[in-house]
């Protein structure tokens, strides 16, 4: 019986290093050099490319439909320019992402060990993010391009610029991180990922706050934020509308990101249609 053990063990090592080899040394033909750099991207193995507002940049792989780049693009937009008037909320927010380079890594379903050492080694100074097509803009499932674009503006841009409201460093003991910790000890909200430490589960908080806030319903489906309201939040947690609603910057406070902008000139396609 031990003996039977082994050999399925054997077996399964034996399976489990073959698909490590076979997606390290034969990646999948989406992440084949395109013929030529895409503005803003960091590796030939995208094939086209949107800036927004000059300064935050969505790279895609051939594999990934020109519909999903846009309404990623959009959502970006949005996010950016919340009052959708065509003019950025915050233009110091826009400086800061210009010089922290935020590039979101579109694929079909993700990119493996081989496409991320390719590209990790032409991505100096870039702040980077990824995002499938699969899961943007998906009619089965929550639209993730919201959250993933939110993060990398979080990221390189908001934490960046005042880290002293938004820092998700113990050391710098931000407003921000001081009403994660509130929320986190009292239950309001938690993030049981084992993969995510502290840093992450403040950026994966404000997310979900500015979801509550928005009334972005799906984004709250899971019990991992249980302050569903801005009410709510304003009961127990005040200090996060606070952040939210400061009049020393302008943070996105009017509406959810749905994928449509009207402003087109604030995008610029690279080998993509608009």
């Amino acid at each position: 019986m031990k003996k039977m053990i082994f050999i399925v063990l054997a077996v399964l090592l034996l399976v489990g290093i073959w698909f490590g080899v076979k997606i390290f040394f034969f990646p999948s033909a989406e992440f084949n050099n395109s013929w030529k750099a895409v503005t803003g991207c960091p590796s030939n193995v995208f094939d086209k490319s949107a800036v927004v507002f000059d300064a935050y940049t969505i790279c895609g792989t051939k594999w990934v439909p020109q519909a999903k780049l846009k309404h990623a693009a959009n959502v970006a937009a949005v996010w950016l320019d919340n009052n959708r008037d065509g003019k950025a909320d915050e233009p110091r927010l826009i400086e800061t992402l210009k010089q922290n380079k935020p590039v979101v890594m579109m694929s079909d379903k993700g990119m493996g060990a081989w496409a991320m050492s390719k590209i990790m080694t032409a991505s100096k100074w870039m702040t980077m993010q990824d995002l499938t097509a699969q899961e943007t803009n998906n009619p089965k499932r929550r639209d993730a391009s919201q959250e993933e674009i939110h993060h990398l503006i979080m990221n390189a841009g908001w934490i960046k610029l005042f880290p002293k409201i938004f820092s998700d460093q113990k050391s710098e003991n931000s407003k921000l991180y001081t009403v994660w910790k509130k929320a986190n000890d009292n239950k309001y909200y938690s993030y049981n990922d084992p993969t995510c430490n502290d840093a992450c589960k403040v950026t994966e908080f404000v997310y979900l706050a500015t979801a509550s806030y928005l009334g972005s319903k799906a984004d709250l489906a899971s019990d991992e934020m249980r302050l569903k309201t801005k009410a709510e939040m304003q009961e127990k947690i005040p200090e996060i509308i606070k952040i939210i609603e400061s009049k020393d910057y302008v943070y996105p406070k009017l509406e959810w990101p749905n994928g449509e902008y009207k402003f087109s000139e604030n995008i610029k396609y690279y080998n993509a249609k608009k």
